[in-house]
């Protein structure tokens, strides 16, 4: 289900769902060898629930068209490590998308955080986040979420979500890489530009959980 905030926008925008996909990852706890990163595999002992969508909405530049990507996590348990997180949406250079900027920032992005402190459906909604915590020209963005602990029930949830254009005369088929990097131990994700776009930098500290959404354009 789509914040309110953003439903509201995307029914303004007139959006059209171009792909969407919603998978169950859980955290793999396990011994890592130096250089190695563990990642969250698909187990019906779920932890976490993501999901994403990329939606074609009304242009308003000429000759431009417009798609706004979303992505969206919840945790179904509460984690071990409470600490800063991050999500990205990586997509390739070649396809011809670029993020909107002003004043030297990325503009028409938002993502923001959700605390349910006692794991009894009560969300707690923090402000929304208006600039992402990192981005790459024609790459991508990310979003950071700080994992509020409060107790041994707490659970998470976000969203992020980004606004891009591409030249109407383009035309293809991509995967947008929608990624969710969860940090071990201490400090928070890096991202990287890949060739698939931006990503979560791999880490022996870092889980991560990864789909693809197609888009024709």
């Amino acid at each position: 289900m789509l914040p309110l905030e953003v439903a509201k926008q995307l029914i303004k925008d007139k959006a059209v769902i171009q792909d969407s996909k919603t998978e169950i990852f859980s955290f793999e706890n396990g011994v890592n060898n130096s250089g190695d990163f563990t990642t969250m595999g698909t187990i019906s002992s779920s932890t976490m629930k993501l999901w994403g969508t990329v939606y074609k909405v009304t242009s308003d530049r000429t000759n431009y068209d417009k798609f706004y990507i979303y992505g969206n996590f919840q945790w179904l348990k509460s984690p071990f490590y409470e600490l800063v997180d991050k999500m990205t949406f990586g997509f390739p250079s070649s396809a011809g998308f670029f993020l909107p900027t002003s004043n030297g920032k990325v503009t028409q992005h938002q993502h923001r955080y959700s605390q349910n402190p006692q794991g009894n459906g009560n969300w707690i909604d923090y402000a929304i986040d208006y600039s992402p915590s990192d981005w790459e020209p024609n790459a991508g963005v990310a979003g950071e979420f700080d994992l509020r602990s409060s107790t041994e029930f707490t659970l998470h949830k976000g969203y992020m979500g980004q606004y891009v254009y591409v030249p109407t005369k383009n035309n293809g088929t991509i995967n947008i890489k929608i990624e969710y990097g969860h940090q071990l131990y201490i400090g928070e994700p890096s991202v990287s530009v890949f060739p698939a776009g931006l990503s979560i930098t791999p880490s022996k500290s870092v889980d991560t959980a990864s789909y693809a959404l197609t888009l024709s354009y």
